[in-house]
This record gives structure tokens, sequence and C-alpha cells, in this order.
């Protein structure tokens, strides 16, 4: 199984007040042309997709576009997991839709850590690898309190 990690795309960064857009295109691209010269069976995306928690429609669009074209090549699997610029919600809300592409979205912790968990198969349904997807903690994932706990 070959996988290619990557992160920290901060798509709709802007660099000195220009918009990037089209450096954006071409790095997403450029990428879908590499996973698919490399022969890529998984791809993970480690945080920070985007720059802003309301990334524009057009970088929205972008990534989206991405996803699409990279699910219809050889990589059979993509994971992300949110980072400390991307909104957990954003990244969240299309999870159920992007299953059919195989595309596993991990915005924010859960409350069941086997929903971090991963597990990646071939096509015949034997077991290649197993991802634990952490997202970027956040204060309130890492401290609870519980009625009666003192500091």
């Amino acid at each position: 199984m070959k996988i290619l990690h990557t992160s920290d795309w901060h798509l709709g960064r802007t660099l000195y007040g220009r918009r990037c857009h089209d450096e954006f295109a071409s790095f997403l691209d450029w990428l879908a042309a590499e996973i698919s010269r490399q022969k890529i069976d998984c791809l993970l995306i480690a945080g920070d997709v985007f720059d802003s928690t309301t990334p524009a429609n057009t970088v929205q669009s972008l990534y989206y576009s991405f996803l699409h074209k990279i699910s219809g090549g050889c990589c059979r699997h993509v994971i992300i997991t949110g980072g400390n610029h991307d909104s957990p919600s954003l990244l969240n809300a299309p999870r159920q839709l992007l299953k059919h592409l195989n595309v596993t979205v991990v915005g924010s912790a859960t409350d069941d850590i086997a929903d971090e968990v991963v597990a990646l198969y071939d096509s015949a349904g034997r077991l290649e690898a197993v991802v634990c997807a952490v997202p970027y903690l956040r204060d309130r994932d890492v401290r609870r309190s519980e009625a009666g706990e003192s500091i």
C-alpha cells in the first residue's frame, strides 16, 4: 500500500493582500497528477486544509473538485483530519456524502475514540492498514470537568 501524507494546505490564504486562487488550483492539479503517477492508494491530509474557519465558496469548490477528481482514480482512501485553522463543523458537514467517495473526515475529537480509528481494506476485503486519525485537539477536547470535581 502506497500512502502519501500531506498537511497545511491553507487553501484560501492571501499573500500580501493578493488572493492565490490560481496557485492553489495549480497545486491541487499537481497533487492529483502525482497521486496518479505514483499510484498512491491512500492520501492522508493532516490538518489545516483551509486557512480560515470560513473559507470562500471558490476555495471550497477547489477542495471538493480535488476530492472528486482523485476519488475516480487509483487513490482508494482519503483521510482528512481537522487542524487548528479548520472549522470542525465545516469539515464534518459533508462527511456522510464524502464517505461515498471513500473520503473519511475527522474534523474534531468525538466522544467515541473509535470514530478516529480508520481501518483500510483492499478490494478483496483484507485489512491493509489502520490509521489513527486524530484531529487538532482544542482545549475543550482535552479539559472536561465532571460534577463535583475541583480545578
